[in-house]
């Protein structure tokens, strides 16, 4: 899921990827604590290759940490409305 606000999301991927500095855009990924669901990383963390290495899957890009916490919350909502669960890992599996 990408953010409508962030116009070249490929071009942001090559960007993080060759460990570039990109500004104002937050990476929301599966959490690997299981007591939370998902996790808000910005996307400057990825920086530092020992993160970008132990980084989980991404599953959403945004600009800003207000559109990341909004899509968070609609990612929960249409998951929760589909199956009547929190299980995103495997809603996003069977997509």
């Amino acid at each position: 899921m990408i953010d409508d606000k962030i116009k070249q999301p490929e071009e942001i991927k090559e960007k993080l990827d060759a460990g570039e500095f990109v500004h104002g855009i937050y990476l929301i990924t599966l959490s690997e604590n299981p007591s939370n669901i998902m996790d808000i990383v910005p996307a400057v963390m990825l920086i530092q290759q020992s993160f970008y290495d132990i980084c989980p899957p991404v599953i959403g890009m945004a600009k800003g940490k207000k559109s990341a916490l909004e899509m968070v919350r609609k990612l929960i909502d249409d998951i929760y409305r589909t199956t009547g669960s929190f299980c995103i890992a495997e809603y996003l599996e069977n997509r």
